[in-house]
């Protein structure tokens, strides 16, 4: 009899690069080299497509040896994840470490719980008055979920073209502040001037 209790993750890692002169595109890792020696921005997207098996309450399914086991580890990582989802969620500040680290599940999931990442959530649940409890834990457990607060942001590695670029424009937006400060303080000293 085998098992086909467990959880899936199916994980796309896409890459893009800009097109250089000739239309080719970067290979490789999260920067690409061009010929010339400047590196090329990469920007990276990550699709995590997890689906989770619902917990078990071993005495209401008599599992036993394997099945068992199956269902202890599966049980374990579930609370794993509803004890990071607590975490991002507590209100208190005083709680500052999340325990990413406790399965591979939520290291798996880092980023997708209170990450870098636009996360859903869809929630399985039975009409059946069988599985009241069960439908019971799995909405508070989505609920619990939906007061993550993610903060997602573009993954770009950038080429030293486009730094430059921007440390020029800001060094020019200073400059001009500077100016700016420099002729306010001089009419300032005008004015105290011809009051005296």
């Amino acid at each position: 009899d085998a098992s086909s209790r467990s959880h899936a993750v199916f994980i796309v890692v896409v890459e893009q690069s800009e097109a250089d002169g000739e239309g080719e595109r970067a290979a490789g890792g999260a920067s690409a080299l061009e010929d010339g020696g400047a590196w090329r921005p990469v920007h990276i997207g990550r699709l995590n497509l997890v689906d989770l098996a619902g917990s078990e309450r071993p005495r209401l399914t008599g599992a036993t040896g394997q099945r068992l086991e199956e269902t202890k580890k599966i049980n374990q990582s579930l609370s794993a994840v509803g004890n990071v989802i607590a975490a991002l969620t507590d209100r208190c500040a005083s709680r500052q470490h999340i325990p990413y680290r406790d399965s591979k599940l939520t290291r798996l999931l880092e980023d997708s719980l209170g990450g870098n990442c636009k996360t859903t959530m869809m929630a399985m649940v039975s009409p059946a008055a069988e599985s009241f409890t069960e439908s019971l834990s799995t909405l508070k457990f989505a609920h619990r979920a939906k007061g993550i607060r993610n903060s997602p942001r573009v993954n770009e590695d950038l080429d030293q073209r486009t730094l430059l670029r921007r440390y020029e424009a800001e060094v020019k937006r200073l400059r001009t502040e500077l100016r700016e400060s420099q002729q306010l303080w001089q009419r300032r000293i005008d004015q105290m001037e011809q009051q005296q």
